[in-house]
């Protein structure tokens, strides 16, 4: 969610253009800042009313290439780059530039996304079952559990007496 609105951007973007005076005239009237006011005003030139559309969205690496390559052969700014490309920010540009700088177009592969780490498996709690109903197999599920739990709890009642200790030599 972003910090303004459109309308705010758009009301902002149409006072810079219709007032003399700059950038950091703008910003004061409004109380932002300057920057933030040319960012809008670039956006609102090459893209019109969807320039301050939502902007979550997710780019491929292809994308991602096709905007570092325009950006060097073009000598731009991430700024400018952001602006032209309808980027929500600057900083974006910079840290696929940066990327590729590193390690190529590889670099540019989001790993975040799917299944790329497993969860750990939380411990499962205790069934609400008498011994005498309880299956072997949840009989050991529940051992396993209680294990934990107690192991968690030493250690917790040790980080105390520590902590306490600690508060003791202090004083």
């Amino acid at each position: 969610m972003s910090k303004y609105s459109v309308n705010f951007k758009t009301k902002v973007v149409h006072y810079h253009m219709s007032t003399p005076g700059g950038a950091r005239k703008t910003a004061i009237h409004f109380g932002i800042d300057h920057a933030t006011v040319r960012k809008w005003h670039s956006a609102y030139q090459l893209h019109g009313p969807l320039a301050f559309s939502n902007h979550s969205q997710t780019y491929t690496v292809d994308d991602k290439l096709n905007v570092i390559r325009r950006t060097n052969e073009e000598h731009w700014s991430s700024r400018q780059a952001s602006a032209f490309f309808n980027i929500a920010t600057p900083s974006t540009v910079q840290t696929w530039l940066k990327r590729y700088n590193e390690g190529g177009a590889d670099a540019l592969i989001d790993r975040r996304r799917g299944n790329a780490m497993p969860k750990p498996k939380k411990p499962t709690p205790p069934l609400d079952k008498p011994g005498a109903e309880m299956t072997p197999e949840e009989m050991q599920k529940e051992l396993e559990y209680l294990r934990a739990e107690n192991a968690y709890l030493k250690k917790l009642d040790a980080l105390i007496q520590e902590k306490r200790s600690a508060s003791k030599k202090k004083h």
